[in-house]
């Protein structure tokens, strides 16, 4: 009798085994229900490896996005995606991350993602209008997700050889960074104050992408100075010659 019962459980964990081998990634994708913003076109592969021709969320488009199933990660009940999208002869962020409890709380990790700083700017609601250059750097260690957003996060945000365009004048910033955490379920963003505009700031991203942000920018002799005369649509400085920035 336990012989018969374990080749019954070996029979049935290898046909399971098979089904999800050849299961259709676009049956599965098709069972999922994706918030309203996120669109997925040409889905091709198995679950065990998929392709993903378009992600589009909001309107920033991701392109050529590839999945691995790990078959040891489903066996040990917690399934773990390694995930890899664009590359530098397409539009679109570029990067790669680590995605785990599926069945619980999602985990992402190891996650290395570049963007077009511009993509970011075009949705601040900035004193002036403003072309940003370059990428962003995106790392993150670990990021859980909780409610509103998240439970636990650690990573940093980078912008080298940071640049605007403004009043058709490119400007160049030099470097920023920011630290990134979690606080009461909301994305905090706090701003490194080592750089060349003084800049002081915490961003805070809320529950339905909301973006609220404030802090100081403080001239001094790194300030670029193509800058300066843009200094008056921030207002009156402080009493120790700081800008109040809010957002």
């Amino acid at each position: 009798m336990k012989k018969k019962f374990a080749y019954t459980a070996i029979f049935f964990t290898a046909y399971c085994v098979f089904v999800l081998a050849l299961m259709p990634a676009s049956w599965l994708m098709a069972q999922i229900k994706l918030p309203k913003n996120v669109a997925v076109s040409a889905v091709e592969g198995t679950v065990w490896h998929t392709r993903i021709l378009q992600v589009m969320v909001d309107d920033v488009v991701i392109n050529q996005v590839q999945s691995s199933l790990s078959l040891m990660s489903v066996l040990m009940l917690d399934p773990k995606l390694d995930i890899t999208f664009g590359n530098a002869l397409v539009n679109g962020p570029e990067g790669k991350l680590i995605i785990s409890g599926l069945l619980s709380d999602m985990v992402v990790e190891d996650a290395q993602i570049n963007l077009a700083a511009n993509t970011v700017a075009t949705r601040l609601n900035l004193a002036i209008d403003i072309i940003a250059h370059e990428k962003l750097q995106l790392n993150i260690e670990r990021f859980i997700i909780g409610a509103p957003i998240c439970s636990e996060l650690e990573g940093t945000l980078q912008w080298r050889n940071a640049a605007i365009t403004a009043f058709e004048e490119k400007v160049k910033l030099g470097g920023l960074a920011a630290k990134l955490t979690c606080d009461k379920g909301e994305i905090i963003a706090d701003v490194e104050p080592n750089n060349n505009l003084g800049l002081s700031y915490r961003a805070q991203i809320k529950q339905g992408g909301r973006f609220t942000g404030s802090g100081y920018l403080t001239p001094g002799t790194k300030f670029p100075e193509q800058l300066k005369a843009t200094l008056s649509f921030l207002g009156k400085p402080d009493n120790q010659g700081r800008y109040r920035l809010k957002i």
